[in-house]
């Protein structure tokens, strides 16, 4: 079909904008006809998107330029074609054999980079490639082929598999095509061919949209995208026959959603950091194109939104650097770009002045709200002013968080067992509950391993070690799957249950416990009590319990952040790659076995993923017992020159502090008693 004949066929000339072009029509003017489309998308001035192109060439990034280039010599998630783009070719073969990387090459997200260089370079290579890459693409993979014999398809591509799945789809409509086109509709490179193209694959991937849905049978996620970029798509191209049933599906869809995927704290129902923003970021982003545009949105978008972002900010390290709760990799507010994944990165938005995704979310939430919290975040505390909240309890999602302060150089603590909503799919959720992180003075001491890689690989087994228990510091039991119910597959059961969350003069607790290990043969309960006493002593106590029918092999993992752990008998040193040490002393009222690994693939042990498909050597302590429940354990990480004492006596431990200051504890119960002690008293105990 001539290029002209596929401008007509894909435009409504019912909508205003195209009266001079359905002039021509009328006269039979087809070639002509077309052209004044051309004409009308070219120099449009409504619907409004988020930004334009003067927007664009404001950004100062000194990298731009470098980044397309990559693109352009076709160097794509570390790979460099030979020659022109293989649609089919997966880099990954000899090695994670992973279908991730073939899904992150098609959601097409590198066609920012050449936007952003052509907006400030106008160089015309720019969007000529952003055109090539489209018709090869599409030549490569015909959707029509797909929809034959869809089920047919998808079996016949298992490896490297097919960029027809709904979350690529959406994800090339919001992240790429529509984003990039206020740079690429001034181009000469963007002629009549590629006009024809480019509109036909607009509309192709709406009119797929409308009718591919996964509505929570797969993870959330899916479908934010899918409506989010659906709702885009009908906004910003009412000119295109099937608009009006886009605007119908994608609205509903989204302004449902933005409610029901969220609980009142703003917590969207997956519970992982990376895939919150992406719901939280995709509904932001269609509501403020509806406000742009004329749009109603429902009363609840605000508020809900501004708690999606409010959750981030809680869960803020003192470093600017978010734990890695779930499917989530480290994303870092003071870097250039918030994460450092060689692919299936944070795939959320594109903004014109900032790479870094998270930092631009505040900054655009803090110009929608007024919020100075989400302005201090976006300009790394130049701006705005601190949470005047320190502590959150997130009862909901199963999140707790203490800090001392909001200051570069404060502390941080959390624990978290993370609740998805009833019936959410366990596929981003790992067997963490009980999970304690810890950063000291801006510095990470405890961490989450991460989540390194996905079961579509053939490393299924570095995929069980990252969401299993041994890569979180909580309590491993059996490898048994925390939450499993018999008979019920990919939903977590799992529960914490907060029996205090308190900070007073002398300390500041969180106690929890949860029903992770009930459906093992034996049922086990586990119990921690997680304290800070200032000048940074933590002591961690943990209570394991149960019918004690059965022999379990039980290990309490600390995973540390990269650094040195030496040590024995369970008195170590760990050492902190800005040099600061900590003693870290564990005891139990039964025998326990420990281990230090560091980068060890056999077994698997200490390693952190700070991105999808990295991994680096850390140091892991296990402390291991191989019998019945009850036991107790309690661990201790104080400043170097603390030394720590452990004792039971029937059910209490008491724990014996000197160096930093001379105290006791006794943890006994729900209670905590805390008193001053002289050191020949520590002495003589020892």
């Amino acid at each position: 079909m001539p290029w002209y004949e596929t401008i007509i066929s894909l435009a409504d000339f019912s909508h205003p904008g195209l009266k001079e072009a359905k002039a021509l029509l009328d006269q039979q003017q087809r070639e002509a006809c077309a052209r004044q489309v051309i004409a009308h998308f070219r120099a449009r001035t409504a619907p409004r998107y988020l930004f334009d192109v003067e927007d664009l060439r404001k950004n100062q990034d000194e990298h731009l330029i470098e980044d397309a280039e990559e693109v352009m010599n076709h160097t794509i998630y570390g790979y460099t074609f030979p020659g022109e783009i293989d649609w089919h070719f997966n880099p990954t073969d000899d090695a994670a054999h992973d279908n991730e990387w073939s899904w992150s090459l098609y959601r097409f997200i590198f066609w920012q980079p050449l936007a952003r260089a052509y907006a400030k370079t106008g160089d015309e290579r720019y969007p000529a490639e952003a055109i090539a890459q489209l018709k090869g693409f599409l030549a490569a993979w015909p959707l029509s082929d797909f929809l034959a014999d869809e089920e047919g398809y998808i079996k016949r591509h298992q490896y490297p598999s097919y960029p027809w799945r709904h979350i690529e789809t959406a994800m090339r409509l919001y992240t790429a095509f529509i984003p990039c086109l206020c740079a690429f509709r001034e181009s000469q490179a963007f002629d009549e061919e590629a006009w024809a193209l480019y509109l036909d694959a607009v509309k192709m991937h709406a009119d797929y949209l409308v009718t591919h849905y996964t509505n929570h049978e797969k993870s959330s996620n899916w479908l934010t995208m899918e409506s989010g970029a659906l709702l885009q798509a009908a906004i910003m191209f009412p000119e295109l026959n099937g608009a009006k049933d886009w605007m119908k599906h994608g609205y509903q869809r989204v302004m449902h959603e933005m409610r029901y995927s969220f609980d009142n704290d703003g917590v969207h129902m997956e519970r992982t950091s990376i895939y919150h923003m992406v719901a939280a970021i995709s509904y932001f982003q269609c509501t403020r194109l509806c406000e742009l545009n004329g749009i109603p949105v429902p009363p609840y978008a605000k508020d809900t939104l501004s708690r999606a972002c409010e959750f981030i900010l809680r869960q803020l390290k003192p470093d600017f650097s978010t734990p890695m709760i779930g499917d989530a990799d480290r994303d870092d507010l003071l870097a250039r770009r918030s994460d450092t994944s060689l692919y299936e990165g944070m795939n959320l938005s594109m903004d014109p002045y900032d790479l870094n995704e998270m930092r631009a979310w505040f900054r655009q939430m803090a110009e929608w709200t007024g919020r100075g919290d989400f302005l201090w975040v976006a300009t790394g505390r130049r701006q705005g002013h601190a949470p005047l909240q320190r502590n959150f309890s997130m009862t909901e999602a199963g999140v707790h968080i203490m800090r001392t302060g909001w200051g570069s150089e404060d502390s941080y603590m959390h624990i978290h067992g993370v609740q998805l909503e009833r019936g959410e799919k366990s596929t981003h959720s790992h067997n963490d509950t009980g999970h304690f992180e810890l950063q000291i003075a801006g510095e990470d001491i405890l961490l989450d391993g991460g989540r390194y890689i996905y079961n579509q690989s053939i490393w299924k087994n570095w995929r069980h070690y990252f969401t299993g228990a041994l890569a979180h510091n909580t309590l491993y039991c059996d490898d048994w799957t925390m939450g499993a119910v018999p008979g019920v597959n990919r939903v977590r059961g799992v529960r914490l249950f907060l029996h205090r969350f308190e900070e007073n003069e002398r300390y500041a607790v969180i106690d929890v416990s949860h029903n992770g290990y009930v459906f093992t043969d034996d049922p086990v309960y586990h119990r921690r009590v997680a304290l800070r006493l200032e000048k940074d002593v933590y002591v961690v106590d943990d209570r394991v319990t149960g019918l004690g029918l059965q022999e379990h092999d039980f290990r309490l993992t600390y995973n540390f952040a990269p650094g040195s752990l030496t040590g024995e008998a369970l008195q170590y040193c760990y050492e902190t790659p800005k040099g600061r040490r900590y003693a870290v002393t564990a005891a139990c009222d039964e025998a326990l076995a420990p281990t230090v690994l560091n980068g060890s693939e056999d077994p698997i042990g200490g390693w952190v993923s700070y991105g999808y498909s990295l991994r680096v050597p850390a140091p892991q302590l296990t402390l291991r017992r191989q019998g019945k429940a009850p036991f107790r354990c309690v661990t201790v990480i104080a400043p170097e020159g603390c030394r720590a004492v452990v004792t039971f006596e029937k059910d209490a431990a008491i724990v014996t502090l000197n160096g930093v200051y001379h105290t006791r504890l006794t943890l006994r119960g729900d209670e905590i008693e805390r008193e001053s002690c002289h050191e020949d008293w520590i002495l003589r105990k020892a």
